[in-house]
């Protein structure tokens, strides 16, 4: 198979993740910054059979990732699939009153940590003409404001922009990405959520149909995908079926207000999707 890197992958969806990956018969690289859950991920995927670097380290820290990403293609080789899961949900408070280095530093984790990994092993990627990078994002990017945790719908809203512009640089260079949301899962952060008791039963999916999805995404088969906003839940051929009649399906996009308004000619004109 090749060689994979997935953050976060001490507990919860990154773990999950990188477990799955190891019984397709990819190499793993793990990080995460709690070295004992790290080692506990590292040893299911070791009963796997796989091969697997484990390095702790801070996503937002140049110096970290470096080190992550030397250690892991000594031992292991170019990496081939990137998922970017490493995450916190930041203050539960309004922004007006929020510690700015609380919000800063739940922003860096989350949007700056994919940046950084992506510039560090996205060029050798298109180098090889061949990749792939999964952003791990949430429904939270996607919907109306959300006052419970501000600082993580405006770094996911920002991941999915990203993703997109992503998106826009690598097309037809051979290296696809994707955004995907895990749904609701309960890890230590989805669980914490103050009103967590509060939600149906329903509301959770289990950690094991996020990694249902990216063992789809990186099969090849869902490349018409490339840069959309997914979810654990999608049926993905009904997806890749809905683009012909809606090929702007699954992006950011500003509501018109009517089909006059000059924004929505203006979108027109500019848009880089124009000639895919």
């Amino acid at each position: 198979m090749g060689t994979a890197l997935v953050t976060g992958a001490g507990r919860g969806i990154g773990r999950e993740v990188a477990c799955r990956l190891a019984t397709l018969g990819w190499d793993v690289g793990i990080t995460s910054r709690s070295g004992d859950e790290l080692a506990q991920t590292a040893e299911l995927i070791r009963a796997e059979g796989a091969r697997v670097v484990s390095v702790t380290g801070d996503v937002s820290k140049p110096s970290d990732v470096e080190t992550v990403c030397s250690a892991v293609e000594a031992e292991l080789g170019a990496v081939s699939v990137l998922v970017n899961n490493a995450a916190v949900s930041g203050e539960h408070a309004r922004t007006y009153l929020s510690d700015p280095d609380e919000w800063w530093h739940a922003m860096e984790i989350n949007l700056r940590g994919p940046f950084l990994y992506s510039l560090r092993l996205v060029p050798a990627m298109v180098d090889r003409q061949r990749g792939y990078v999964v952003n791990i994002n949430s429904l939270d990017c996607s919907r109306s404001a959300d006052a419970g945790s501000p600082v993580y719908s405006i770094s996911k809203t920002a991941l999915g922009r990203f993703t997109e512009i992503q998106d826009a640089e690598l097309y037809g260079s051979g290296v696809v990405t994707f955004g995907l949301s895990p749904g609701l899962v309960r890890t230590a952060m989805g669980g914490g959520r103050p009103d967590a008791d509060e939600l149906p039963a329903d509301s959770w999916l289990p950690a094991s149909a996020a990694a249902d999805k990216v063992e789809q995404l990186i099969s090849g088969r869902y490349d018409a995908l490339h840069g959309r906003f997914l979810h654990a839940n999608d049926e993905l051929d009904v997806v890749v079926d809905s683009l012909a009649a809606a090929p702007d399906a699954r992006f950011l996009r500003l509501i018109p207000a009517g089909p006059a308004d000059s924004i929505l000619a203006y979108g027109a004109a500019t848009s880089h999707r124009d000639t895919r």
